[in-house]
């Protein structure tokens, strides 16, 4: 199997401390550019969650030069777009836009990401709005699991237990000031890279570079995340949504999981034989084999402080029982007995082919860099991708699963009627710690 490569790339950082990577793709005349801040969610006070993700927004709605508009109208009207997001560990600036076009794209960024307005009017509506669409999210039981996905496990107070939007509640209190104050303690030069993928010229990035962020300056960051309490019983928070007839199930549980752990290839196939494929054991089981759902899935997230490994899926209200019950058993099979090579070897050949789709796009090839930035993967990392994932054993790939498929008590969240989740909790056999949440306070 062929590897994957990825263009040559100069690296270079600027007195300030902003690390800067050019990485050359002559094959169309566009440029893509990837800014990454440690600015995350999990930086946000507590009480006051969805900041990062309020301040992230609010980046493009006006600059001390720029007027609330004039950021992505000034992009727009060359042909590119600009787009700002933040999860649980980062914040993200990212232009797209034509070649020629690179130095009001990256003057632009550094405008965005060094002095940000928050402009009192703009703050209010964006405020306004995010509490909006967590009301709306309401109506959304899928939504509300999601959202209270790793809320049900940690402590409250834990930087990762809220959802990067926050809570209305939360999202209700902030005001300019925790915006101002959050921008200048959390985003600097040496907390931060860049990524420039395309056809350009190194030299020419790098001149660039240090004339747009050379004097940006701030003051850095230290701290640390607590680590991850384990759960000495499993947990259930319960969502009573009047009226439904079908039941959100998530599940949740810890994997301590790193990137460049020796584990990781055989965690990522294991994933995929066991519930990430469509292909997978899960699906057999639960969708195929018993008709109880259309969608099933597991995931890892693997986040700075930490992982997870989750499971996701609806059913009628009537066969939550059995849905988690197969959920259980499954589990504990694959922890016990593993897989068959047949198995492994689907789910390998399936992660192996689709990792090429990945890295087609400049956009995409800036991702796959950031990536290796942020989890300091080495260069050899995308090239022996496809080679590590094949290289999997049924072996590995069962120790994978006896040490994160559910291992530890979990934590469950259901959305549905009151009275189906109880049934379904008892029918299962669970014995569990079980908290009654109002929809109100879900969301």
């Amino acid at each position: 199997m062929r590897p994957v490569e990825l263009p040559p790339r100069v690296e270079f950082t600027l007195e300030n401390g902003l690390r800067v990577v050019a990485a050359q793709r002559r094959e169309l005349p566009l440029v893509s550019l990837l800014f990454v801040t440690d600015a995350g969610s999990s930086r946000d006070p507590f009480g006051k969650a969805g900041l990062a993700s309020l301040a992230s927004e609010l980046l493009l709605r006006g600059t001390k030069k720029r007027a609330p508009g004039e950021v992505t109208r000034a992009i727009e009207a060359v042909g590119g777009r600009i787009d700002a997001a933040a999860d649980r560990d980062r914040a993200y600036v990212s232009v797209q836009a034509l070649a020629e076009h690179l130095p009001l794209a990256l003057e632009i960024v550094a405008d965005v990401v060094s002095s940000p307005l928050f402009d009192p009017r703009e703050t209010e509506a964006a405020r306004r709005r995010q509490v909006a669409e967590l009301e709306q999210s309401k109506d959304d039981p899928a939504a509300v699991a999601r959202r209270n996905l790793l809320a049900a496990y940690l402590p409250p107070d834990h930087p990762y237990a809220a959802p990067v939007p926050g809570w209305t509640s939360s999202v209700s209190r902030i005001g300019r000031a925790d915006l101002v104050d959050f921008h200048r303690t959390s985003v600097a030069p040496q907390t931060s890279f860049l990524v420039v993928v395309g056809d350009v010229d190194a030299d020419e990035v790098r001149r660039l570079a240090e004339n747009c962020f050379g004097d940006w300056k701030g003051p850095g960051h230290g701290g640390h995340l607590p680590p991850f309490p384990r759960r000495t019983r499993p947990k259930v928070r319960a969502i009573h949504k009047e009226e439904s007839t079908q039941t959100q199930v998530r599940m949740v549980g810890p994997a301590e999981l790193r990137w460049k752990d020796p584990i990781f290839f055989p965690a990522m196939v294991a994933n995929v034989a066991f519930g990430g494929g469509f292909t997978s054991r899960l699906v057999n089981e639960i969708r195929v084999n018993r008709g109880l759902t259309y969608s099933v899935g597991t995931a890892f997230a693997l986040l700075r402080g930490g992982g997870f490994f989750s499971f996701s899926s609806f059913t009628k209200n009537e066969t939550v029982g059995e849905l988690l019950s197969v959920l259980l058993q499954e589990s504990r099979r694959a922890r016990e007995n593993g897989f068959e090579p047949d198995e492994i070897e689907r789910a390998k050949r399936y992660l192996a082919g689709l990792y090429p789709l990945g890295l087609e796009t400049n956009e995409q090839v800036a991702a796959a860099i950031a990536e290796t930035i942020l989890f300091d993967l080495g260069e050899d990392w995308v090239p022996r991708y496809r080679e590590r994932v094949m290289a999997v054993t049924p072996m590995q790939a069962a120790e994978a699963a006896a040490r994160f498929f559910f291992a530890d008590p979990f934590a469950l969240v259901l959305v549905g009627d009151r009275d189906a989740i109880r049934r379904g909790i008892e029918d299962a056999g669970i014995d569990a710690e079980i908290e009654d949440l109002p929809l109100d306070e879900a969301a």
